[in-house]
């Protein structure tokens, strides 16, 4: 077969001519194509004739094109034969050309084979069709009717191709408003603009969209298997890559970092590895960055690595700026972007350590059982705000029926939306910003990868073994440094994986729907793996600084039980422990949880606390897991299980590891209940409750009904809360004497909460007064203007009453020591 190739390397980027307004950036390493030929959109692109269709394309790209009779395909980006692993785009072309040949079932076959960042194009004088990469990092947006039919490679360039006006998303206060990484579906904040999902095609002269992947079940492997198979495919790519051109990648503390490190031990001398510190606003001296930056420097250094920091300031030209905002619709970080512009080599491919979470079951290790993934149970995932807006709903219904995304056979939909929707629209966003500077390639972008990933048991999935396994086999060294924080070579992190580790212990005849997320032994939200034990005097805190994510059998601890006839559910206690170099323990339990918008374990108050003088204590209310529709529980537990006790146990045995000399309980409305419930059972501890209900019976009946039936199986809702007014009564309870402290913070404008719980609570406690305290001085009430109505307060006045309260707690305890 008589095959025409036509091949352009791609151009330098000092080749490109500088413009002092930024121009030459604009739609950097983009295309478009349209029926007709307008002027190029930037001065400096190429222009090719493609079928029936006209391409303008960055030559900072590669495009290769093959050719044979009125059968074309045509290459735009950075591809990779894993059959062959090489990139030689004008080879991989003419294979593509050749599949083509025998159909377009094998032509499929053929780009499900690859890996990198690309886009495919291919006609046969009729017909043309365009795909992405696996996950759609080479973005495509494109028109709709009444428009003139327009493909391109940003959102802002198709509507201005087409002079669309912008639509429904486009004030740019949709996305803090609904709480939402992206816009829904595939929606653009431009009318009749939409985006190209992962997974599909695009019929150009019609355009219709059609699933391509995936087209038949996986086939089931074991961790090992995935693991020798996965690692000739990536570290073969990484060896063709760095044979062509110079590489960089960024390091962190964490594991897909971490992994991606170890597959480049065969080409580690030529690579340059980077770390970004972000210097400013909320950023400045943020916790996990400096835990980044620490490893970072310690592991380079001692392995002898290539390493630069690449220094973030917040700082960034107007006119740069400018070109940012039409390159990219959504916002991620433009300084970052400036700053590999002016900071790194633009020769260099980033190999970038993104995508690895498809592979982990996102969502099924955040919660096991999941309703059947419909518009609005998408619309909950994206928004944790507003999550009921019927537009939304309605975007991902036509999301759903244009892609097809329904369940498969042997796929998880839910494993599909991630990889469709949260990676290919989300993250496909970020590239394009740093886009000016440098092209990005992921060695896992590949849909023969992703397949390999999700066939592996869901255990192991959520467990990251895969991962781990490459890691291991790939560079065994590198666990000697800790993974966000934690030991590599202890435990879990440092398991063979012919092993595969075991599950954490949990109770048994949990109800349908009520196993824990990560149950396997891996919080995939948090990126720790989990502890198990039985009793909270067996937790052990692994290292003296460091995050640890732990889940407790808890014991049945109060006699009286259910009713007679009435099996006790079992509750497991799930906490996250921050420990630092500090003399304060810091306890911290969450309020109601609207559970559309937030996953179980739901831990509280982590950015605002993660430079706080305090180890902190974060932990779940388990009530939570006997059912889907339960919001709030106080931390009551149930009639058998008293969980409130069991959290004073647990935060005295933390306290005595870390040598905290003080102990503080804080929490929001029930999480203010709990912290009073708790700390009355700690000698000398505090509890700084925020507008917190103090007796359950005075919460709204509908709530406390839901509530004790479930907890109470057996006992009569009219006198359960008499009979176990110990347990749900803080008035009752702090008309006795106790041995803690109480920095009781009220908000002025929450009048029903003032009106049912603080006075009768202050009543009974023996505080009087605005800002009164009890005769013994022990129990303070602090009234303040913090928002309109209840909830939590605003970040800064949370922070500066608990600092108020430790000091305190601190004079107050000197002074009862003298």
């Amino acid at each position: 077969m008589a095959v025409d190739i036509e091949h352009h390397e791609p151009a330098a980027a000092d080749s490109v001519p500088v413009a002092e307004d930024y121009s030459h950036l604009l739609y950097a390493r983009g295309f478009a194509l349209t029926r007709v030929g307008p002027p190029a959109p930037v001065g400096h692109w190429r222009r090719l004739r493609l079928g029936s269709w006209q391409l303008a394309y960055d030559p900072r790209s590669a495009l290769s094109t093959a050719r044979s009779g009125d059968l074309w395909v045509a290459v735009l980006g950075e591809a990779l034969d894993l059959d062959r692993l090489h990139s030689d785009l004008s080879a991989l072309a003419r294979s593509l050309l050749v599949a083509r040949c025998h159909g377009r079932g094998a032509l499929q076959d053929a780009v499900d084979n690859l890996a990198g960042r690309f886009v495919v194009i291919d006609g046969d004088g009729r017909d043309t069709f365009l795909q992405t990469d696996a996950t759609g990092m080479r973005s495509v947006f494109y028109t709709t009717a009444p428009h003139e039919p327009v493909v391109a490679s940003h959102a802002t360039l198709a509507a201005e191709s087409v002079g669309a006006e912008r639509g429904a998303f486009a004030t740019g206060g949709w996305l803090p408003a609904h709480g939402a990484y992206c816009l829904p579906g595939r929606a653009t904040p431009y009318s009749g603009v939409v985006q190209l999902t992962p997974n599909t095609e695009l019929h150009l002269e019609s355009g219709q969209v059609r699933r391509v992947f995936p087209r038949a079940d996986p086939t089931e492997s074991t961790v090992p298997d995935a693991v020798e198979q996965l690692r000739h495919l990536l570290q073969g790519q990484l060896q063709d890559l760095a044979g062509r051109m110079p590489l960089m990648t960024s390091l962190t503390a964490g594991l897909d970092s971490r992994t991606t490190l170890a597959l480049t031990r065969p080409v580690h001398e030529s690579m340059l590895y980077f770390t970004y510190s972000l210097r400013f606003g909320a950023h400045l001296d943020n916790a996990d960055h400096a835990r980044d930056l620490k490893t970072a420097r310690e592991l380079t250094s001692d392995l002898g690595l290539a390493h630069r920091i690449v220094a973030v300031d917040g700082a960034i030209d107007s006119q740069l700026k400018s070109v940012l905002i039409r390159n990219s619709t959504r916002v991620h970080n433009r300084s970052l972007a400036a700053a590999y512009l002016t900071q790194l080599p633009t020769d260099r491919l980033h190999v970038r350590s993104n995508l690895f979470e498809i592979g982990r079951a996102y969502y099924r290790a955040q919660r096991r059982e999941r309703p059947p993934l419909t518009p609005e149970v998408m619309a909950g995932i994206l928004c944790k705000k507003n999550a009921d807006d019927p537009g939304v709903a309605a975007e991902f219904a036509a999301y759903r029926d244009a892609t097809g995304l329904a369940e498969f056979a042997g796929y998880d939909p839910y494993d599909l939306f991630y990889w469709e929707h949260r990676s290919g629209v989300w993250l496909s966003a970020v590239y394009l910003e740093s886009d000016i500077a440098h092209d990005t390639f992921t060695v896992l972008n590949s849909r023969r990868i992703y397949q390999k990933l999700l066939s592996v048991p869901l255990d192991a999935r959520i467990r990251g073994d895969v991962y781990r396994g490459l890691l291991q086999s790939a560079w065994p060294e590198l666990l000697r440094w800790p993974i966000n924080g934690r030991a590599g070579s202890d435990g879990d992190t440092a398991r063979p994986v012919s092993s595969p580790a075991p599950a954490t212990s949990l109770p048994q005849n949990r109800s349908v729907g009520s196993k824990p997320p990560g149950a396997a032994g891996y919080d995939e939200r948090h990126r720790l793996p989990i502890h198990g034990h039985h009793d909270v005097e067996q937790v052990a805190v692994p290292q003296r600084v460091g995050l640890s994510r732990h889940r407790i059998d808890l014991v049945a601890n109060d006699p009286r039980g259910a009713g007679p006839g009435v099996e006790e559910r079992p509750l497991a206690l799930d906490v996250m422990v921050s420990a630092r170099e500090s003399e304060n323990l810091v306890v911290i339990f969450h309020g109601a949880t609207d559970r559309s918008k937030y996953e179980y374990p739901r831990f509280e108050w982590q950015s605002t606390l993660a430079d706080f003088d305090a180890s902190i204590l974060y932990v779940a209310d388990p009530i939570l897991l006997l059912a889907p529709d339960i919001t709030l529980g106080w931390y009551v537990g149930t009639a058998g299980t008293d969980v409130s006790r069991h959290c004073a146990r647990l935060a005295q045995h933390l306290a005595a590891q870390l040598s905290a000399k003080r102990i503080v309980m804080t929490g929001t409305s029930g999480g203010g209940f709990a912290a009073l419930a708790a700390s009355r059972l700690i000698p000398s501890s505090m509890a700084v409750p925020f507008a917190p209900q103090t007796s359950v019976a005075r919460y709204y009946g509908g709530h406390v009904k839901t509530f004790l039936s479930l907890a109470f199986p057996g006992h009569d809702v009219e006198t359960v809360t008499t009979t176990f007014a110990d347990r749900l009564d803080m008035v009752e309870q702090y008309s006795k004497v106790t041995g803690n402290y109480v920095y009781y913070v009220q908000n002025l404008r929450d009048p029903f909460h003032i009106r049912e719980h603080l006075i009768p609570w202050a009543a009974a406690a023996g505080v009087t007064g605005r800002g009164g305290r009890s005769v013994a001085g022990d129990r303070v009430a602090v009234l303040e203007d913090l928002r309109e109505g209840h909830g939590p307060p605003p970040r800064d006045q949370f922070v500066e009453h608990l600092r108020k309260a430790i000091e305190f707690l601190t004079r107050q305890a000197g002074d009862r020591t003298n």
